[in-house]
Formats: structure tokens, C-alpha cells, sequence
């Protein structure tokens, strides 16, 4: 159970206004007799629950109507990597190529620098999403996100002439702040934003952690902080300040393009053939699936 949250009708009438996912995607529901409905222990955010419930239309979408709820017990049986979003990559595969891109780094402070805070952090890579909401935001979507970038980024810099040891090191580094940012389970589904991710942003954390690189220079460690700095490219976006490295403007449009793309991704798999989606919001658009040949 991704969300759930005690609303009341017109009438003064409690009822839970729940948001389902399994691997399939994610469906609004609704209890409106909450005593009659729950069963057992009361469900919250993160748990995996067992339903029994009609669908029905409410101005135009589908939802459901929670006949019986409660929380899974070590009786039922059910295999949870077909219940929980999850990063299409295994996490293993996902840590693979990202060491692959930290050896390939040739300065060996940045090197160094960029191992030891990874490493420090791998436990929460593992299974962290890139976000509480939007995009890559189901388990293992931060390691997802990165390493997509990755890979993309060594295409286009055969391309593209830059600083890969730069780039790549900005690309690995650029959302660390965001395993402070959220807190989360293993599952994925009960994120939250933390009071320091509230007050402070992933952006600024993201700094503090690069000041902490005491293997940098001060030369690198301001290069690594404006990567990071100006990463969303603008102040409406976060940044306070624009790309001034090529490898920044990089790293800004390889984040745009990855971030794109999966939202893309996420409407077409869910669309029929030849159909325009609902308005989607994160791309402030609708979206076309083609019926290619």
C-alpha cells in the first residue's frame, strides 16, 4: 500500500482514501465503512495488504470500493517481487556497472573520493527510489536512475568531447543527497520526506556530502559542488545557479533525458495502441502511443 490517508464526506462521514500498487501500476481505492472493512491490525503506508473489492467509475477513471482489508500474515502466500514495484535490473546488476564506472575514472583522488561515499552509502543504493512520487520512485529506482545515466553518458561522449572523470563522478554523485532526502523501507512504497529533506533539499545535502571529500583539492571539490549545485539548471528547478562546465550542462540534460524518458515509458506501457493519455503531469502533456509497424 503506497498511501492512506483518514478523509470525511459532506456529511462528516470518515472514510480511507487508499492508493494501491503492485508491479502492474497503481489504482485509487476507497473504505467508506472503515469498522465493517478493516480486519485486524490497522494497515499503514508501506504494507502489504490483502483485498477484497469491486471496481468501480468515478468521473471517468477506475477505483475501488474495499470490501475487506487487512494486512498480509505469514500464512498467505504470495512472492513479493510480483507485489512490489520494483527497478526492472537487479540491484547486484545495477552495483555491477556502477563499479564499473567508478574504476573507469583515471584521477585517482576523484577516484578515491567518489568509492568511499558510495560505499558508504550501498546499503540504502540497494533498494532507495529516486523520489517519493515522480519519477524512478519504486525500489531500487535511485541505483536505476544513475546508472541509466551512466550508461547514456558513455554514449554520448563518444560524441561529445568532456572530462569523463568529471562527468561520471557528477552523474554518480548528483542525487546522493536524497538518501537523506527520504526515508524508506525496503519495500520502497512508505517514502517519505525526512525534516531535513524538507528543509534543506537533496541539492544541499548533496553539498555537504561533497565537502565532506577530504581525499579533493580544492580545485576538484568546487568543480564536484558546482556539478551538483546546478544540476536542475534552474532556480524555479532548485539550482541557484546555471551549468558553467560543459560536463554540468551534460549532467543537467542526461538527468532531463532519463527522467523523460521513464515517465514516457510509464504512460505508454499502461496506453492502448493509437490512444492519447490523460494529461500527465510530470511532462505537463499528454502522451501518444503509435501503432508502429
Amino acid at each position: 500500500m503506497k498511501d492512506i490517508a483518514e478523509k470525511e464526506t459532506k456529511d462528516l462521514k470518515k472514510y480511507l482514501d487508499l492508493t494501491l500498487v503492485d508491479v502492474s501500476g497503481q489504482i485509487n481505492a476507497k473504505v467508506w465503512d472503515i469498522a465493517e472493512v478493516l480486519m485486524g491490525e490497522h494497515p499503514k503506508k508501506g504494507d502489504i495488504v490483502k483485498v477484497d473489492a469491486t471496481t468501480q467509475e468515478y468521473k471517468g477513471l477506475i477505483q475501488l470500493k474495499i470490501n475487506k482489508l487487512r494486512k498480509v500474515t505469514e500464512n498467505d502466500q504470495y512472492e513479493a517481487q510480483t507485489i512490489i514495484p520494483s527497478a526492472p535490473t537487479p540491484p547486484e546488476r545495477m552495483w555491477a556497472i556502477l563499479i564499473r564506472f567508478m574504476d573507469s575514472i583515471a584521477n585517482d583522488k576523484i577516484k578515491v573520493a567518489v568509492k568511499a561515499v558510495i560505499h558508504q552509502h550501498k546499503s540504502t543504493l540497494m533498494y532507495y527510489p529516486a523520489a517519493k512520487s515522480n519519477h524512478h520512485s519504486y525500489q531500487g529506482g535511485l541505483l536505476q536512475h544513475i546508472t541509466t545515466m551512466l550508461l547514456a553518458a558513455e554514449k554520448l561522449t563518444t560524441v561529445y568531447a568532456c572530462n569523463t572523470d568529471l562527468l561520471y563522478a557528477g552523474i554518480i554523485l548528483h542525487d546522493i543527497g536524497k538518501v537523506y532526502e527520504l526515508t524508506t523501507d525496503e519495500t520502497g512504497l512508505g517514502t517519505e520526506y525526512t525534516l531535513e529533506g524538507e528543509l534543506l533539499g537533496h541539492i544541499a545535502i548533496g553539498l555537504r556530502v561533497i565537502e565532506g571529500m577530504e581525499e579533493l583539492d580544492v580545485e576538484k571539490k568546487l568543480l564536484l559542488l558546482h556539478m551538483i549545485l546546478s544540476h536542475h539548471q534552474t532556480p524555479e528547478w532548485g539550482s541557484p545557479k546555471r551549468p558553467m562546465l560543459k560536463e554540468a550542462e551534460l549532467l543537467h540534460h542526461l538527468d532531463m533525458i532519463d527522467s523523460r524518458m521513464f515517465d514516457f515509458d510509464k504512460v505508454t506501457a499502461q496506453a492502448k495502441e493509437g490512444t492519447l493519455s490523460a494529461r500527465v503531469y510530470s511532462l505537463e502533456r499528454k502522451v501518444y502511443r503509435p501503432v508502429l509497424f
